[in-house]
């Protein structure tokens, strides 16, 4: 994303010792067989993992998530945004499962408030029509594109039985709330 609201990229925050980038890559690396960032390669020279530059520039996740399907050489992906400091390995290996055993094009959480968290989640190949018809009429909300495919919704309910706290969707948007993740009180 941009980071408007941060003012500075989120995937160089610092949170418990290392960027976030480098903590989400180390989270995906715990549970996929092969990570890779998408992006802006300007941004990301040097880095290890495989960077792919936005099919769709400037669309924002929805963006990211098609150049994603459209590079990965698996039916399914798992994508994680730079924003969630409080995100485990453990959560996102509780993604995977789920999708291995649905025939969801979507996998996606919801938070305790209802909201869905496009970018912790796992996207099947098969959306890559959806999705591309979705950008072709210039429209760029990630959820919008739901209702064209098969989306599975794993309710709150079922996330905190499991065993999962309500920061796990905690995200980072301004300064204040970088601030907050670093001493641990974001919510």
């Amino acid at each position: 994303g941009e980071s408007l609201r941060m003012d500075r990229p989120k995937w160089q925050l610092v949170v418990g010792g290392e960027t976030m980038l480098e903590r989400q890559l180390g989270l995906l690396g715990l549970v996929c067989r092969s990570v890779a960032v998408l992006g802006a390669p300007r941004d990301f020279r040097g880095l290890q993992p495989p960077v792919f530059p936005d099919e769709f520039f400037g669309r924002g996740p929805l963006g990211g998530i098609y150049t994603g399907l459209l590079r990965m050489r698996t039916e399914y992906g798992l994508f994680l945004g730079c924003d969630l400091p409080f995100v485990e390995a453990r959560f996102l290996a509780f993604l995977a499962r789920r999708a291995l055993g649905t025939r969801a094009d979507v996998i996606v959480a919801k938070s305790r408030e209802g909201y869905l968290e496009p970018l912790c989640a796992v996207y099947c190949r098969r959306a890559l029509r959806a999705i591309r018809a979705h950008l072709q009429v210039g429209q760029n909300m990630t959820q919008g594109f739901y209702p064209r495919v098969c989306c599975e919704a794993i309710p709150w309910r079922e996330i905190a039985r499991v065993g999962f706290a309500p920061r796990i969707f905690a995200n980072m948007n301004t300064p204040q709330d970088y601030e907050a993740a670093k001493g641990g009180t974001l919510s």
